[in-house]
Parts: structure tokens; C-alpha cells; sequence
């Protein structure tokens, strides 16, 4: 039996026009690396990160790095689909005291579109 694996993504995130937003993804062995920009996480990752890196622009608008990341997981998957809205979590950054929230179904489905 195979025991399980767990990968962790910490992020600081602070207001929109801040810099100092910090990423650290800890390895299922305690390795943490310092992440910039994007992070993937599980199988297929150093694929799907190449994609990234030829793909990624800073300061892109939210519905294209919605759909940068649906490309990622579509790849992940090997399915030919964008992810469905309702089956999607996301999150976003907003304003000086709440640091993230939630993107609903219908306003995810028209960014994803």
C-alpha cells in the first residue's frame, strides 16, 4: 500500500498594487521552495510549468489567467474541455482587510467563456 503524498501551497497575498506577495510550495518530503509568479502542484507538473513559462504574462487580466489555468488542468486531466464553473473553486485578491474572495459560478463561467 502506497502511502499518500501531500503537497502544500502557502501564499502571503496582499493588496492588488503590493509587491511583497510571497508563494512557498512545501514537498510531500519537507522541501519548500520559493515560488514566483505561478505554482503548480501533483503529477504532470513540470509539463504543465513549461506551458507556464512560455505562456505567462505578469499582470494579466484575470479571465486570461482564469484561462491559463484551465488550459493547465485540461492538460493535467488529458481531457479536450475547459472545467466546468460548477465544479471550479477560485479565489482572487481584493481589498486591504479580506485578502481573497470568491469567484461564483455564473461570474467564473463568463470569465472562463
Amino acid at each position: 500500500m502506497k502511502p499518500y503524498e501531500v503537497e502544500l501551497l502557502v501564499a502571503e497575498v496582499g493588496a492588488p498594487d503590493d509587491d511583497h506577495a510571497e508563494m512557498y510550495h512545501v514537498l510531500y518530503d519537507g522541501v519548500v521552495m520559493d515560488e514566483q509568479n505561478y505554482s503548480v502542484l501533483g503529477g504532470q507538473a513540470e509539463q504543465i510549468i513549461e506551458a507556464l513559462k512560455e505562456q505567462y504574462q505578469p499582470g494579466m487580466a484575470l479571465g486570461d489567467a482564469l484561462k491559463l489555468g484551465a488550459k493547465g488542468a485540461r492538460h493535467r486531466r488529458h481531457a479536450a474541455r475547459t472545467p466546468s464553473s460548477s465544479r471550479s473553486r477560485c479565489s482572487t485578491a481584493r481589498g486591504p482587510r479580506r485578502a481573497f474572495r470568491r469567484i461564483k459560478n455564473a461570474e467564473l463561467a463568463s470569465l472562463l467563456a
